[in-house]
């Protein structure tokens, strides 16, 4: 009986315990609801003021602000042909060399809004135009020389917290994204360029740049992101992550790059390799997908490598990685190593014509 007693005293003990914490964890969520409401009756409805930034770049600083260079508008003779491995080249080689001998490495860190980054005109600044909620956000600025030359970050970071601005969404659900910012980068400075922009819409459109590395994270809502014209050089690498929303990547050809390396995961993505890949070159193209659906479009105009992969685990997969007997492809076409990797989720590979932006 002694022992039967002791057994209900523990169960007694653990059942007060686990009512205690459930008791402190509703205490400290009511504590942080009532604060988070007086810090938006405090701070108040989300306001959208305008914003304007421009960061000087290359031969810039020699010049009036909003002045074209005239350098860097008639310089023609930088660009390196067609095919033309980026490593090989010395800075002094790169298109934008007359304005910059230095990649500028960029750094883009945007959430919670609508956001777009996009190819500026030759000779100008990187610019960032648009609005944002000033009582809830803050834009930064900062620049860094270093022994690798000059490192640019732009920064939207929130200053009220995470409660509070849960709670002004809600209460502001019409005008849910209050934040609108546009980037221009011009296309004649060499740009080590990475970009995260989470939560919200996000367009990026890179064709045309001048780019000597590549990461791209977009995560949380609706994203797009394409080359629509090939870039000024051969890209060495990219590396791209698009999670937990729908996310497209088009032409991603035109980025003309040796290592091409996608992450997806949760939600549905489409990728396609259209684009100007470069005549006799070699690109290993790497794909983990996980926990939604994949439509990957490949041209008829590029070989498929025979060690090329689909790999599925706990999902399934329509088409074929190999095909190219099935295509007029040309002796001197470029070659493309695919690596797919599916898990819990499904892949639909598609062959497209060259010109066409299917899956973008």
């Amino acid at each position: 009986m002694a022992l039967a007693w002791g057994g209900r005293g523990k169960l007694m003990s653990i059942a007060i315990g686990c009512f205690s914490v459930i008791l402190l964890i509703v205490g400290i969520s009511g504590i942080i609801a009532v604060w988070a409401g007086l810090s938006y009756r405090s701070l108040g409805t989300p306001t959208s003021d305008a914003a304007t930034l421009a960061i000087v770049v290359g031969d810039a600083a020699a010049r009036p602000a909003g002045a074209v260079s005239p350098v860097a508008a008639s310089d023609t003779a930088a660009a390196p042909p067609p095919g033309t491995a980026l490593a090989t080249l010395s800075p002094s080689e790169f298109p934008g060399a007359s304005r910059s001998p230095a990649p500028i490495r960029l750094n883009i860190t945007f959430s919670e809004g609508e956001f777009e980054i996009l190819p500026g005109p030759p000779g100008s600044d990187i610019t960032v135009e648009g609005s944002y909620a000033t009582n809830y956000y803050e834009l930064l600025e900062e620049r860094r020389e270093g022994e690798n030359g000059m490192e640019i970050s732009l920064r939207l970071e929130p200053t009220a917290g995470l409660f509070t601005r849960m709670i002004a969404g809600l209460n502001n659900y019409d005008n849910n994204h209050p934040n609108d910012l546009t980037v221009r980068i011009p296309p004649d400075i060499p740009i080590d360029l990475h970009v995260q922009l989470d939560a919200g819409q996000s367009r990026v459109e890179l064709g045309g740049l001048t780019l000597t590395d590549l990461d791209v994270d977009l995560s949380k809502g609706d994203f797009r992101l394409s080359f629509n014209e090939p870039l000024a050089a051969p890209l060495p690498r990219m590396a791209v992550s698009m999670q937990m929303g729908d996310g497209r990547a088009s032409g991603l050809g035109n980025a003309r790059a040796g290592e091409i390396t996608l992450d997806t995961g949760m939600g549905g993505f489409r990728v396609a390799l259209n684009g100007d890949w470069p005549a006799g070159s070699d690109s290993k193209v790497t794909i983990d997908h996980s926990m939604g659906d994949l439509t990957l479009t490949i041209p008829t105009d590029v070989h498929i490598a025979d060690d090329s992969s689909n790999m599925v685990i706990f999902g399934g997969s329509m088409g074929r990685l190999k095909g190219d007997k099935e295509f007029p492809v040309a002796a001197d076409a470029a070659t493309l190593h695919l690596d797919v990797n599916t898990s819990m989720g499904g892949v639909n590979v598609r062959r497209s014509r060259p010109s066409s932006t299917d899956g973008g």
